[in-house]
């Protein structure tokens, strides 16, 4: 008999006698399991549920018109930074929203200059999240403002220079007791990386065109070179001067004074107050109930309640209110903002960054509309791939023979941002916009020292000299720094060429303010790299001389890209509405793991880190990332060395 195939019943365990005062439990039926994970998926169901309709109830609300009521002052707030323009997808989940746009800021405070409802600004003024252009743009706003008679206010907590840039154009700029300012020199500083890398293993053969296209020294120098730093102080001298010269005649002091001043750097309110740099010490309440009892001097209640109203809103209630005038002409706006990536934009909640065929498509939308007559591409990039910005530029060059096309420059407009610029008809850029770098920049990671390190070694097989070209794993060869040298200098002359001819120079006047130079926007208007120097306002009423218009004529402005609703962002990322775009699968897919981070609140360690960086640091770090994760894909960029910040 075969036990295999007859193997013996398992006999019945047997019963275990009951411990004392502990009850024997019954077995449970798995059915309790399956109803238990039924019931969970339901909740989660119905909460995922209620959460899109609490967002769209939400959002519903937000967009009914809102009525600004009398004696009512607006507050300009922007801790939260002044982007461009607002992202596209309208779903938001709170505590990433960005502050207010810039073309919404100025228009707020030009409405606001008419509109009797309004009595006054107060600037609640602390870390201002904008460059050197943008501020320049916001206080001439503020300066037209005062203009109508009204008042503005500043209060700062803790104070930075741009926050201050800003506050200067006030009535009276307060302070509570326990505040601060940083009121110190300019100056800029970023991480080298060298010797980091050295103790990984890891080094980079770097090729520049030429001399001041540093982008790549944070990762092959321990510090800058000479031309790097002579262009840095170049830029830093412009923006001291002018925040200098701005300090000096609001509050009646000598620059010679500021300058001292800001040698010594961080300031108590006392201090602050002694040297004339802000008019009162006062809690904020205080001061609201102050403001409220100039407009309101019948009002003799104990603490009455000031009404104030945010800019966003404010914003709103005139746009609801004013629709466009279907007899007027219009011209479009599309935004350019960010490092420029080739491919597709996958993440619509975000104003920064700029994807090639996602900004060729909104430029091909606006062509294609018949409303429009002409384009402001408004710029504000420090560069990226060749190869995006190569593509953008041809782009525009197509868009140009069916309408004009204006550049309308930003902070900063550089490398790949001045690329795309010549394309356009005109260059506008302000006088403190960082543009030029005209040069191109190769940097090339070698793993060697890494793999040797933990006892890993290479060998190869091949047929010639280039089946190992640019392998991370090997050092180049002569031939192969050669051929990467070859290859750079091409994209560069090209480069060089194109600028001569867009600016209508020879190439060798070309090529000497090329060099990957940066220059401020006065500076290259001198050297003939831009042609007018302003802002939006100036881009917007260039175009509109160009379609036959007055300065005074209306005229309906179109923005690209164009905004997605709540139901068609929902849509959307269902997959139910798949739009017109040809990479709409690969774009859901990262809206929905960007979707889910921010309603779970689930953030990578990293980007939390990342958040409690200070303002400029993370500017810096933002910048650098950028730069190393182009290199992964792209064999040349396009890209400015560092950033700039006001503060």
């Amino acid at each position: 008999m075969n036990m295999q195939d007859n193997p013996a019943p398992t006999p019945n365990p047997i019963p275990l006698p009951p411990i004392a005062g502990i009850p024997m439990q019954r077995r449970r039926s798995r059915g309790w399991i399956i109803a238990g994970v039924i019931v969970g998926l339901l909740v989660v169901i119905i909460g995922v549920f209620a959460l899109f309709v609490g967002m769209f109830l939400s959002s519903f609300e937000s967009k009914q018109t809102v009525d600004v009521t009398d004696k009512t002052v607006l507050v300009l707030d922007l801790s939260k930074g002044v982007p461009e323009y607002e992202p596209p997808m309208a779903l938001n989940f709170g505590g990433d929203e960005s502050g207010p746009s810039l073309r919404d800021i100025i228009l707020s405070i030009d409405h606001a200059a008419a509109d009797d409802k309004i009595h006054g600004i107060y600037i609640r003024s602390g870390i201002a999240g904008a460059g050197m252009a943008k501020l320049n743009e916001i206080r001439g706003a503020l300066i037209d403002f005062k203009r109508s008679g009204k008042f503005i206010y500043a209060y700062m907590e803790m104070g930075t220079k741009g926050g201050y840039y800003l506050a200067t154009v006030a009535d009276s700029i307060i302070m509570p007791q326990e505040g601060m300012m940083e009121f110190n020199a300019f100056g800029v500083s970023a991480p080298f990386m060298r010797g980091m890398f050295e103790k990984l293993g890891v080094s980079f053969h770097v090729e520049q065109f030429e001399e001041y296209k540093s982008a790549a020294e944070t990762m092959s120098r321990d510090s800058w070179s000479e031309p790097a730093k002579e262009e840095l102080r170049a830029l830093l001298q412009q923006r001291s001067s002018m925040f200098v010269d701005a300090v000096a005649s609001s509050r009646k002091l000598s620059p010679e004074r500021i300058i001292t001043l800001m040698n010594k750097g961080v300031y108590i309110p006392d201090s602050l107050l002694t040297h004339g740099l802000i008019d009162v010490m006062m809690r904020e309440a205080e001061l609201k109930e102050r403001i409220h009892r100039r407009m309101n001097p019948e009002d003799t209640s104990a603490h009455p309640l000031l009404k104030t109203i945010s800019l966003a809103k404010y914003a709103q209630s005139f746009n609801e209110a004013n629709e466009d005038d279907p007899t007027a002409k219009s011209i479009a706006i599309v935004y350019a903002s960010g490092a420029i990536s080739p491919g597709t934009k996958s993440d619509p909640f975000s104003s920064d960054g700029i994807y090639a065929r996602t900004l060729i498509r909104d430029l091909r939308a606006a062509r294609d509309n018949d409303d429009v007559s002409a384009i402001v591409l408004r710029i504000d990039s420090p560069g990226g791939s060749a190869f995006a910005s190569d593509e953008i530029w041809a782009e525009i060059l197509e868009v140009r023979k069916t309408k004009p096309v204006y550049a309308s420059m930003s902070d900063v407009a550089a490398s790949g941002g001045y690329y795309i610029a010549m394309a356009c008809d005109t260059i506008i850029a302000h006088p403190s916009t960082i543009t030029g770098s005209i040069g191109v920049i190769m940097s090339i990671p070698n793993f060697t020292g890494s793999v040797a390190k933990v006892g890993i070694t290479i060998d190869t097989v091949s047929l010639g000299p280039s089946a190992s070209f640019m392998n991370a794993g090997l050092p180049l060869t002569d031939g192969d720094k050669n051929t990467l040298r070859a290859f750079g200098q091409g994209i560069y002359t090209r480069f060089v060429q194109k600028v001569a001819q867009s600016r209508k120079m020879d190439t060798a006047a070309a090529r000497k303010l090329a060099r990957g130079r940066v220059w401020t926007g006065a500076a290259a208007k001198d050297a003939g790299l831009v042609d007018i120097l302003g802002g939006l306002d100036v881009a917007v009423a260039t175009a509109k001389k160009r379609i036959g218009l007055a300065p005074t004529d209306d005229v309906n402005i179109v923005l690209y890209p164009k905004k997605i609703d709540n139901l068609s962002a929902l849509l959307k990322l269902l997959g139910i509405d798949k739009g017109d775009d040809d990479e709409d699968v690969e774009v859901r897919s990262a809206l929905r793991s960007i979707l889910m981070a921010k309603i779970t609140g689930n953030l990578p360690a990293a980007e939390q880190m990342y958040r409690s960086l200070p303002a400029g640091t993370r500017s810096q770090v933002q910048h650098t990332l950028q730069l190393t994760q182009l290199g992964v894909t792209e064999r040349a960029l396009m890209m400015l060395p560092m950033t700039v910040p006001m503060d």
